[in-house]
């Protein structure tokens, strides 16, 4: 218990955040790919499930999902203090990065360089989130419920662009959810009461 709150743990906690929260360029959902090569592969604090779980539950939560997965995960690795220096620390660079482009904003919006910077950025950004989508479907539990949930957003997803309907992200976690407690209730119970 006393590593947990020590000054070293700390401020491990802290600098891997910070080191996130540098190249966090996308947004959060672009930002779970650093978070499984670094917090799963790497330093090993979390499982690759953990990370899903998580991300489900931030996703569905108030915030952005990158502050929220590092509050939890400073929280869990060192306590309150941990969720303070992990917050901070992800949230830290942008902050500084986005004063420093506001000063140059009308500049910065008109160099032709930026624009194609921009491009390149949104491209990079694109392979990112393909990357650990399909991370996190390799590391999804095989079974029924997993598939009819996929099978049933993903069909939903290609519906919804193909016919240009506004839906919101948050209609998909509930739809999820609420496959989720269908298919869990539908499934045969095993002895002592659970499924």
């Amino acid at each position: 218990m006393k590593e947990k709150h020590s000054f070293k743990n700390q401020l491990k906690i802290f600098l891997t955040f910070f080191k996130l929260g540098i190249f966090s360029i996308g947004g959060g959902t672009t930002m779970l790919t650093l978070l499984q090569g670094e917090l799963v592969e790497k330093k090993q604090w979390i499982t690759n499930e953990e990370l899903m779980e998580m991300t489900a539950i931030s996703e569905s939560t108030p915030g952005p999902i990158a502050i929220n997965l590092a509050t939890y995960l400073g929280y869990k690795k060192g306590g309150f203090l941990g969720a303070l220096l992990a917050t901070l620390g992800v949230i830290i660079t942008p902050f500084i990065l986005m004063f420093c482009i506001s000063l140059f904003l009308e500049k910065i919006l008109t160099a032709q360089a930026i624009q194609y910077a921009f491009l390149g950025i949104k491209a990079g950004v694109v392979f990112l989130l393909c990357k650990v989508s399909i991370r996190l479907i390799k590391g999804l539990k095989k079974n029924l419920l997993t598939f009819l949930t996929f099978l049933i957003v993903t069909i939903s997803m290609v519906l919804i662009t193909i016919f240009s309907i506004n839906f919101s992200a948050i209609y998909f976690i509930l739809l999820g959810a609420l496959i989720g407690i269908i298919v869990y209730a539908l499934l045969p119970k095993k002895k002592g009461g659970k499924k």
